[in-house]
C-alpha cells in the first residue's frame, strides 16, 4: 500500500510535466500569519509556568495518575501499551526517512530528504527543553513501587531523577511525524484518511501515555503545543523553491 502511494505520488508529479529535480509537497492552508505560532509558544510558556509550582494543574496530574493506577486491569493495560507505540519516534522517523529517500531517488531531487532532516532536527531539539525543564515521571522517583511523586515533587525544575517527562516526546511525535507523512503523501490520500492520520494518533497516544503513567497529562499537552508549532514551521517553508547549494542540485548549472 505504501509503495503504491509513493508510486502514484511520483506519477502524479510527472504527469504535471515537472522536470526532474522538482518536488511539490502537499500543503493545505500554508500559514500566512505568525499569530497562531506566537499563541502556541505563549500557551506553552503559560502551561510551563503553572507547572513550576504545586498548582491546581499539578494536583490534577497527580490525581489522574492515582486514578489510572487504581483502575488499570490487565487487558486495558495491554491495549494501552500497544496503542502507545503509535508515538514511537524511531519507528515513525524510520518510515518518514524511507519515504523521503524513495521520493528523492525517483524524482531525482534531494528536497524531500532535506525536509526530513530539518524535521528530524526540530523534533530532536525537544530534548533540550526536557533537559532545561526537568520533571519527574509519574511513577518516579525510585523503583516501580510506591510511593510515587507527590504534588510537591511533580513540578518542573526538580533535582530528583529520572526527570525528562516534560514535554511528552511520544505525543509530539504523533503531531510532527504523522503530519509529515501527510506532507509527503497527502495528495494521494482522501480527506478522511488525512484527518485520521492527523487526529487519531495524537488523541490515542495522549490517552494511553497518561493512562499508563508514562507521562503526566500536562506533559502530553506540552507535546501537542510544541508539535503543532513545529508542524506550522514546516508548512511555512517553501520546500519546492527554497534555494539550495549547487552541490546538492548540480542540474541547476544547466538551467
Amino acid at each position: 500500500m505504501l509503495a503504491r502511494l509513493i508510486g502514484v505520488t511520483v506519477a502524479a508529479q510527472r504527469h504535471t510535466g515537472a522536470f526532474p529535480g522538482t518536488w511539490t509537497p502537499f500543503i493545505i492552508g500554508r500559514p500566512r500569519s505568525w499569530g497562531p505560532d506566537i499563541a502556541l509558544a505563549a500557551a506553552f510558556l503559560i502551561l510551563s509556568a503553572f507547572l513550576a509550582w504545586p498548582s491546581a494543574l499539578v494536583e490534577l496530574d497527580v490525581a489522574l495518575r492515582d486514578l489510572s493506577d487504581a483502575n488499570r486491569p490487565g487487558w486495558a493495560e495491554l491495549i494501552a501499551d500497544k496503542t502507545n507505540r503509535l508515538g514511537q519516534g524511531g519507528l515513525l522517523g524510520g518510515v518518514a526517512l524511507g519515504i523521503s529517500t524513495v521520493l528523492s531517488y525517483r524524482l531525482r531531487t534531494v528536497r524531500p530528504m532535506i525536509a526530513f532532516l530539518v524535521v528530524y532536527g526540530m523534533t530532536g531539539s525537544v530534548l533540550v527543553v526536557k533537559y532545561l525543564l526537568t520533571r519527574l515521571y509519574p511513577h518516579g522517583p525510585g523503583d516501580d513501587s510506591p510511593p510515587y511523586a507527590t504534588v510537591e515533587q511533580a513540578t518542573l525544575f526538580t533535582t530528583l531523577e529520572p526527570a525528562a517527562a516534560y514535554p511528552s516526546g511520544h505525543v509530539l511525535n504523533t503531531i510532527v511525524w504523522y503530519g509529515f507523512l501527510v506532507f509527503l503523501l497527502g495528495a494521494r490520500l482522501t480527506v478522511r484518511q488525512r484527518r485520521l492520520l492527523l487526529l487519531a494518533p495524537p488523541l490515542i497516544v495522549t490517552f494511553s501515555t497518561t493512562y499508563l503513567g508514562y507521562h503526566w497529562l500536562s506533559d502530553a499537552l506540552g507535546g501537542i503545543l510544541i508539535g503543532l508549532l513545529i508542524l506550522r514551521i514546516v508548512k511555512r517553508i517553501r520546500w519546492e523553491t527554497v534555494e539550495l547549494p549547487t552541490l546538492l542540485e548540480p542540474e541547476k548549472r544547466y538551467l
